[in-house]
């Protein structure tokens, strides 16, 4: 896994990692989802295995490619955050929303149908968790926290000689470009 690590890091301090494999443990019979059609109960049960068992290590490469690319633009030392973080941030964002979007749209549902099911769902049990996961991943400080550990990183592996292993090749967004990321906002690579 090399470069994960980091993101690995922070979902362990914040308990999440445990709360991942409960989560992937889990029988469908202990979902608290009685409100929810059947329909509406295998879209949530698709979303949590494609989340928790098929996607996770894609997803979290995807995070720390992004950070590699773009990690060396935070000033921690500064105190302060520049506009460049939100913007960054909301590209993060971005890539996991792609993602789920291309998910939902590959077995046939819309993202208003899935968030409608999800919210219906209820705060118990798995969905709850998932739903604390995914926010987690996508909230702004976690995200600049995980932007700044990966700069030092970077840093530290750059002054003992030791670089960085190359991405790996075909994960959407990354790839091509000569800092390896080629999404939205890229510099060009004239």
């Amino acid at each position: 896994m090399g470069n994960i690590s980091i993101f690995a890091q922070y979902l362990t301090w914040s308990g999440l990692a445990a709360d991942l494999q409960q989560l992937h443990g889990l029988q469908v019979s202990k979902l608290s989802m009685s409100e929810l059609s059947h329909d509406e109960r295998e879209l949530v049960l698709q979303v949590k295995t494609w989340f928790t068992c098929t996607e996770m290590e894609a997803l979290v490469q995807t995070a720390v490619q992004f950070a590699d690319a773009n990690c060396a633009i935070f000033e921690p030392e500064l105190g302060e955050h520049k506009l460049v973080y939100t913007q960054l941030h909301n590209e993060f964002k971005q890539l996991f929303e792609d993602r789920l979007n291309s998910f939902l749209a590959s077995i046939g549902a819309t993202p208003e149908a899935f968030y409608a099911a999800f919210e219906k769902a209820g705060h118990e049990g798995e969905v709850q968790t998932m739903a604390e996961l995914m926010y987690t991943c996508l909230e702004y400080e976690f995200f600049c926290q995980i932007m700044c550990e990966r700069k030092r990183e970077l840093e530290a592996q750059h002054a003992t000689g030791v670089l960085p292993q190359p991405h790996a090749p075909g994960i959407s967004g990354y790839g091509g470009h000569k800092d390896g990321y080629s999404g939205p906002g890229a510099p060009s690579a004239a």
